[in-house]
């Protein structure tokens, strides 16, 4: 089992209806400019965090940009290889590892707080491995109907409700959450 002094959290903001994207339009761009405040700030409080491939392809540009951050940004992709001209080491980097190994070996390098970032693919993974302990959520008030949701296969996950905040007079909520063991 992974050495639990690594702490990781899922971050998400999602719909009211659970989807992470719309129907038709892949990322995050349905999101409150409160939601992107808080992430920004929060993000900065994790040494490292995880996002699957297809998230990574969707925010190249963005990652690319933000190398200057200390922070260690790993991507989860089936194939590592195809990254070669994107990878800096102890920044951008990129691995086809499961989870507990992934963990262990980020562990292994001084890693305490990873944030656990997507897409649904990932979130999936993590949760199975059992290895979140918390989910922090922000909950846009739209309705979708459909698109990628929160996870991408069935789950059976106990979560406690440690805190909600509300970050705009429009209704996003802000959802902390720890997972029941």
């Amino acid at each position: 089992m992974l050495d639990r002094l690594m702490h990781v959290t899922l971050l998400a903001a999602q719909s009211l209806d659970g989807f992470i994207t719309r129907q038709d339009t892949p990322g995050s761009g349905f999101t409150s400019p409160e939601d992107k405040a808080y992430f920004r700030r929060v993000l900065a409080g994790f040494d490292c965090s995880v996002t699957g491939g297809v998230t990574y392809r969707l925010s190249r540009d963005l990652y690319q940009s933000s190398l200057i951050i200390q922070r260690l940004r790993m991507i989860l992709t089936r194939t590592p290889e195809r990254h070669a001209a994107d990878t800096r080491p102890g920044t951008l980097e990129f691995t086809s590892e499961a989870p507990e190994p992934l963990l262990a070996s980020l562990r292994a390098r001084g890693f305490a707080r990873c944030a656990v970032l997507g897409g649904a693919q990932v979130h999936s993974l993590f949760f199975a491995a059992g290895l979140i302990d918390e989910a922090w959520l922000t909950v846009e008030p739209v309705l979708f109907g459909g698109g990628t949701p929160l996870l991408a296969t069935q789950a059976n996950v106990q979560l406690e409700l440690q805190s909600s905040e509300k970050l705009n007079a429009a209704g996003t909520l802000l959802l902390r959450y720890r997972v029941v063991r």
